[in-house]
Order: structure tokens, then C-alpha cells, then sequence
């Protein structure tokens, strides 16, 4: 399973990403949640705000933080 965290700039974008390690690891995932920055990458999504998340090529959350359990229901619901 990929899981993409988008945005580094601010404090909750920076949480988010913290926030979905955590629930990737609860999860078992042990493939890395990697953080992306790049512009081009978050248009190639459909992203127009950060915080944001992709799992397996789908975007599943923009424009707000999520919890380590609403990740945890999100990879759940994926797998």
C-alpha cells in the first residue's frame, strides 16, 4: 500500500504526516509514508489545498488534518 502525505510547510501539514506514519505502523503497513512537497505532483492529484493524502494513487483527505484514528479508517477501508 502507498501512502502520500502532501504538504511541509506548516504545523499541521507536518502533524498530518506524523499522524500517518503512526496509523500506517498501527496498521502494520510497513512500506514508508512518504512526503511530498512538489507542486506538480500534488496538481498530477487533484490537490488544491494542503494538508492532503494519497493512498494508492487516490486522493482520500485534503485541506484539513487528520487524526491517527480517521487515518487508521482510511487504510482500513483500502485494504
Amino acid at each position: 500500500m502507498q501512502i502520500l502525505t502532501f504538504g511541509n510547510c506548516c504545523k499541521k501539514s507536518k502533524q498530518n504526516h506524523l499522524n500517518a506514519v503512526e496509523a500506517a505502523k498501527n496498521c502494520g503497513i510497513t512500506e514508508e509514508v512518504v512526503n511530498v512537497s512538489d507542486m506538480s505532483e500534488m496538481m498530477k492529484y487533484g490537490i488544491m489545498s494542503n494538508p492532503a493524502i494519497v493512498i494508492d494513487g487516490k486522493a482520500v483527505s485534503t485541506g484539513r488534518m487528520l487524526s491517527v484514528e480517521q487515518i487508521e479508517k482510511l487504510i482500513k477501508d483500502r485494504m
